[in-house]
Protein backbone atom coordinates (compact mmCIF):
# COMPACT_ATOMS: atom_id res chain seq x y z
CA UNK A 1 0.00 0.00 0.00
CA UNK A 2 1.28 3.07 -0.88
CA UNK A 3 0.96 6.59 1.48
CA UNK A 4 1.17 9.70 1.14
CA UNK A 5 4.50 11.96 0.13
CA UNK A 6 4.35 15.42 1.90
CA UNK A 7 7.11 17.92 1.41
CA UNK A 8 7.40 21.23 2.94
CA UNK A 9 8.02 23.14 -0.38
CA UNK A 10 7.70 26.36 0.46
CA UNK A 11 6.52 26.77 3.99
CA UNK A 12 6.86 29.25 6.53
CA UNK A 13 7.84 27.53 9.93
CA UNK A 14 10.53 26.22 7.32
CA UNK A 15 11.62 28.96 5.76
CA UNK A 16 10.89 31.78 8.22
CA UNK A 17 11.35 30.36 11.51
CA UNK A 18 7.76 29.58 12.44
CA UNK A 19 6.09 27.62 15.23
CA UNK A 20 6.66 23.61 14.43
CA UNK A 21 4.55 21.93 16.96
CA UNK A 22 5.63 18.50 18.33
CA UNK A 23 2.16 16.49 18.52
CA UNK A 24 0.65 12.95 18.89
CA UNK A 25 -2.88 11.52 17.40
CA UNK A 26 -4.94 8.46 19.04
CA UNK A 27 -4.93 6.93 15.45
CA UNK A 28 -2.60 5.92 12.76
CA UNK A 29 -1.89 8.87 9.90
CA UNK A 30 -0.06 9.40 7.11
CA UNK A 31 2.01 12.03 6.27
CA UNK A 32 0.67 15.52 4.89
CA UNK A 33 -2.39 14.60 6.65
CA UNK A 34 -4.03 18.37 7.71
CA UNK A 35 -5.28 19.12 11.13
CA UNK A 36 -5.77 21.21 14.34
CA UNK A 37 -4.29 21.15 17.18
CA UNK A 38 -5.57 23.20 20.94
CA UNK A 39 -4.44 21.06 23.99
CA UNK A 40 -2.01 19.94 25.39
CA UNK A 41 -1.72 15.78 25.49
CA UNK A 42 -0.45 16.09 29.03
CA UNK A 43 -0.72 19.14 31.04
CA UNK A 44 2.83 20.86 31.41
CA UNK A 45 4.40 18.88 28.49
CA UNK A 46 5.28 19.87 25.23
CA UNK A 47 3.62 17.14 22.81
CA UNK A 48 0.01 18.84 21.56
CA UNK A 49 -3.24 16.64 20.55
CA UNK A 50 -3.75 16.34 17.12
CA UNK A 51 -7.19 16.21 15.67
CA UNK A 52 -7.97 15.46 11.70
CA UNK A 53 -9.45 18.31 9.81
CA UNK A 54 -10.34 21.87 10.89
CA UNK A 55 -11.73 23.62 13.87
CA UNK A 56 -11.93 27.42 13.84
CA UNK A 57 -9.82 29.76 15.85
CA UNK A 58 -7.64 26.30 16.33
CA UNK A 59 -3.99 26.36 15.10
CA UNK A 60 -3.95 24.46 11.42
CA UNK A 61 -1.13 21.72 11.21
CA UNK A 62 0.32 19.38 8.98
CA UNK A 63 1.65 16.14 10.11
CA UNK A 64 5.16 15.96 8.54
CA UNK A 65 7.69 12.97 10.24
CA UNK A 66 10.48 11.60 8.50
CA UNK A 67 10.32 8.38 7.17
CA UNK A 68 13.22 6.83 9.44
CA UNK A 69 12.92 3.08 11.62
CA UNK A 70 13.65 4.38 14.90
CA UNK A 71 15.17 1.23 15.60
CA UNK A 72 17.93 1.70 12.80
CA UNK A 73 17.28 -1.49 11.09
CA UNK A 74 18.94 -0.57 7.98
CA UNK A 75 17.16 -3.67 6.46
CA UNK A 76 13.67 -2.49 7.07
CA UNK A 77 12.20 -0.45 3.94
CA UNK A 78 12.29 3.54 4.71
CA UNK A 79 10.49 4.46 1.80
CA UNK A 80 9.01 7.77 1.92
CA UNK A 81 5.78 6.02 -0.02
CA UNK A 82 5.44 3.09 2.60
CA UNK A 83 5.95 5.25 5.81
CA UNK A 84 2.91 6.25 7.80
CA UNK A 85 2.76 7.70 11.54
CA UNK A 86 1.37 4.39 14.08
CA UNK A 87 -0.83 6.01 16.66
CA UNK A 88 0.67 7.43 19.91
CA UNK A 89 4.06 8.06 18.11
CA UNK A 90 5.02 11.49 18.49
CA UNK A 91 5.58 13.81 14.85
CA UNK A 92 6.12 16.97 13.85
CA UNK A 93 3.25 19.43 13.55
CA UNK A 94 3.90 21.81 10.51
CA UNK A 95 2.02 25.61 10.30
CA UNK A 96 0.20 25.84 7.50
CA UNK A 97 -0.02 29.73 6.61
CA UNK A 98 -1.32 31.70 3.94
CA UNK A 99 0.33 31.64 1.27
CA UNK A 100 2.56 28.51 2.23
CA UNK A 101 3.60 25.75 -0.38
CA UNK A 102 3.33 22.00 -0.03
CA UNK A 103 3.84 19.14 -2.18
CA UNK A 104 1.71 15.81 -1.96
CA UNK A 105 1.04 13.09 -4.02
CA UNK A 106 -2.08 11.81 -5.06
CA UNK A 107 -2.89 9.80 -2.21
CA UNK A 108 -2.87 12.83 0.14
CA UNK A 109 -6.75 13.56 -1.81
CA UNK A 110 -9.36 12.31 -0.82
CA UNK A 111 -10.88 8.99 -2.88
CA UNK A 112 -13.71 10.85 -4.42
CA UNK A 113 -11.84 13.97 -5.70
CA UNK A 114 -8.72 12.14 -6.87
CA UNK A 115 -9.50 12.19 -10.27
CA UNK A 116 -10.67 15.68 -10.42
CA UNK A 117 -6.84 16.01 -9.92
CA UNK A 118 -5.37 13.28 -12.00
CA UNK A 119 -7.19 14.16 -15.11
CA UNK A 120 -5.64 17.96 -14.91
CA UNK A 121 -3.03 18.18 -17.12
CA UNK A 122 -2.68 21.89 -17.35
CA UNK A 123 -3.37 24.02 -13.68
CA UNK A 124 -3.07 27.23 -15.72
CA UNK A 125 -5.91 26.28 -17.83
CA UNK A 126 -7.74 24.43 -15.65
CA UNK A 127 -7.79 25.75 -12.12
CA UNK A 128 -8.24 23.42 -9.31
CA UNK A 129 -8.82 23.91 -6.04
CA UNK A 130 -8.29 21.96 -2.54
CA UNK A 131 -10.43 22.45 0.95
CA UNK A 132 -9.81 20.17 4.21
CA UNK A 133 -12.03 16.77 4.21
CA UNK A 134 -13.01 17.01 8.13
CA UNK A 135 -13.34 13.43 8.37
CA UNK A 136 -9.96 12.79 6.85
CA UNK A 137 -7.67 15.26 7.27
CA UNK A 138 -6.86 15.10 3.46
CA UNK A 139 -7.31 17.51 0.65
CA UNK A 140 -11.02 17.45 -1.08
CA UNK A 141 -10.02 19.02 -4.91
CA UNK A 142 -12.62 20.29 -6.89
CA UNK A 143 -12.49 22.46 -10.23
CA UNK A 144 -14.99 25.38 -8.46
CA UNK A 145 -13.38 27.49 -6.33
CA UNK A 146 -14.99 27.46 -2.69
CA UNK A 147 -15.14 31.33 -1.69
CA UNK A 148 -16.43 30.84 1.72
CA UNK A 149 -13.83 27.65 3.10
CA UNK A 150 -11.84 28.99 5.57
CA UNK A 151 -8.75 27.47 4.32
CA UNK A 152 -8.03 26.89 0.77
CA UNK A 153 -5.59 26.04 -1.46
CA UNK A 154 -4.78 26.03 -5.52
CA UNK A 155 -2.70 23.39 -6.93
CA UNK A 156 -0.09 25.21 -9.27
CA UNK A 157 1.84 22.22 -11.15
CA UNK A 158 3.04 18.77 -11.18
CA UNK A 159 6.25 17.69 -11.23
CA UNK A 160 7.78 14.27 -10.61
CA UNK A 161 10.20 13.50 -7.90
CA UNK A 162 12.93 10.45 -7.80
CA UNK A 163 13.31 8.39 -11.19
CA UNK A 164 13.72 4.56 -11.84
CA UNK A 165 16.45 2.38 -13.41
CA UNK A 166 15.70 -0.77 -14.85
CA UNK A 167 18.33 -3.49 -15.76
CA UNK A 168 17.23 -6.84 -17.01
CA UNK A 169 17.28 -8.44 -13.71
CA UNK A 170 15.69 -5.78 -11.28
CA UNK A 171 14.16 -1.68 -10.78
CA UNK A 172 16.26 0.40 -8.64
CA UNK A 173 14.12 3.79 -7.65
CA UNK A 174 11.20 4.88 -7.36
CA UNK A 175 9.27 7.99 -8.64
CA UNK A 176 6.42 9.88 -7.63
CA UNK A 177 4.16 12.61 -9.14
CA UNK A 178 4.07 15.61 -6.42
CA UNK A 179 1.23 18.50 -6.84
CA UNK A 180 2.29 21.64 -5.54
CA UNK A 181 -0.49 23.36 -3.42
CA UNK A 182 -0.10 27.24 -2.80
CA UNK A 183 -2.94 27.83 -0.21
CA UNK A 184 -4.88 31.52 -0.51
CA UNK A 185 -7.15 31.47 2.74
CA UNK A 186 -5.89 29.68 5.67
CA UNK A 187 -8.40 31.08 8.72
Amino acid sequence: MAYTVFESTNMACVKYGERIYDCVCDETIENGTIGYIEELEDAGGVIYTFNKGYKEKATIVVANNPAWNFNNDRLTDQRRDKFNIEAGTPFRGFTLKIRDEIGITIEGFTSATRNTVATVTDFNTTPVYVTIDNATGKLAASTTKNTSAKVLGRIMRKRIIGGTLSTPIRTYGYANAMYEIRFEAVA
